[in-house]
């Protein structure tokens, strides 16, 4: 359900008084969330949520608005304030006899994300399916972004607890250009170091030879936009990793994390692949399924690189749902990050991918 009107009075309206609500806020909508948290306590409503650069429904992408998820009154929610590795253990809850499914928000431009969704699956293991997104501003200025009735956050991360089933498509479509390289130096989200070279020289070699543009510190965003990185795994799509800045014509910093001695690709991407690539997300989430309702995390770098043909990327998910139930809408995200159960049902944070999940 999407919300336009955003005085807390007409929220509060659309909530559910005895259920959980999902609120996921386009973070150019005016909404005082503090003094929303502080009135749905004093209603004794329960609500979660975060903040995101933009929001999905139906074909269309919004800046503006709240997507309202309303998830079972079992449903059980867990914000983890620190994530340190001995906060965030403390911080989780225990798995319920009838819980089958987790949605994970965290902040996209915190550290220590993989630590953790690396926490969260130790303690749940494949017992769950996962779904979620990284929340935060397309500014890429850290503030806070993760909320609930406990309060508004920054660098910290949010799970809830669901008892519906739920299937899952992960797939992004960027193909390899170069590599495999090592990154033999880094540190968190920050390369160093490519092949024991300066990680700027190595990326701006293959970019410039590849595509003939000129790559400099300026324009590094806009050139880099179209050439992630892709972390191997075998059997599998690359991890892509989205580089977004350089600071010293040195090293780069991503979205997420690249341990160091990984194995990566120089990945680029053609407009149809990454668009039919959506649509297989959204074959897969509905595959064998009678699906009650779809949650998409969509990356919003793919809006960046994709420009006016994301439209047809909406498009692919919704004409592939309506294919198994006409009446369904898929709603979500444009997420800085997005979570998912991968592979052998390991939790990963990825980059510039399409997240389709069906709840039934």
């Amino acid at each position: 359900m999407v919300i336009v009107q955003m005085e807390i009075e007409n929220i509060l309206m659309h909530l559910s008084p005895t259920d959980l609500n999902l609120l996921m806020i386009a973070e150019n909508s005016e909404v005082d969330i503090p003094e929303l948290i502080r009135q749905a306590n004093d209603k004794g409503i329960r609500i979660a949520g975060g903040i995101f650069p933009g929001l999905l429904s139906g074909k269309e992408h919004l800046e503006e608005g709240i997507i309202l998820k309303i998830l079972n009154g079992d449903s059980h929610v867990a914000v983890c304030t620190s994530l340190k590795e001995q906060d965030i253990k403390r911080q989780l809850p225990h798995l319920g006899a009838s819980t089958t499914s987790a949605i994970v928000l965290v902040d996209g431009l915190t550290n220590n994300i993989p630590l953790f969704l690396e926490s969260i699956y130790t303690k749940y293991w494949n017992r769950l399916n996962y779904i979620g997104g990284g929340c935060g501003s397309l500014s890429l200025q850290s503030k806070p972004c993760i909320f609930s009735n406990e309060g508004f956050f920054q660098d910290a991360g949010l799970v809830i607890m669901v008892n519906d089933h739920c299937q899952t498509g992960v797939k992004h479509g960027w193909k390899k250009i170069a590599g495999p390289y090592i990154v033999n130096n880094s540190r968190g989200n920050i390369v160093n170091e490519i092949n024991w070279r300066p990680a700027f020289d190595v990326y701006k070699e293959v970019i410039e030879s590849y595509s003939g543009a000129t790559l400099d510190k300026v324009n590094f965003f806009d050139v880099a936009k179209g050439f992630p990185f892709g972390v191997y795994r075998e059997g599998y799509e690359d991890v892509v990793r989205d580089p977004i800045l350089t600071e010293d014509s040195s090293s780069m910093t991503c979205v997420g994390e690249i341990n160091t001695n990984s194995s990566v690709n120089i990945l680029s991407g053609e407009p149809e692949v990454l668009i039919e690539c959506a649509r297989e997300a959204a074959v897969l989430a509905t595959e064998g399924v009678n699906p009650k309702s779809v949650l998409v995390f969509d990356c919003i770098s793919r809006v960046l690189f994709l420009q006016e043909d994301f439209n047809q990327e909406l498009e692919a998910i919704d004409d592939t749902v309506k294919q198994k139930n006409n009446r369904l809408v898929p709603e979500g995200v444009l997420s800085l990050g997005e979570i998912s159960s991968y592979g052998e049902g390991l939790l990963e944070f990825f980059n510039k991918t399409v997240v389709v999940s069906t709840f039934y």
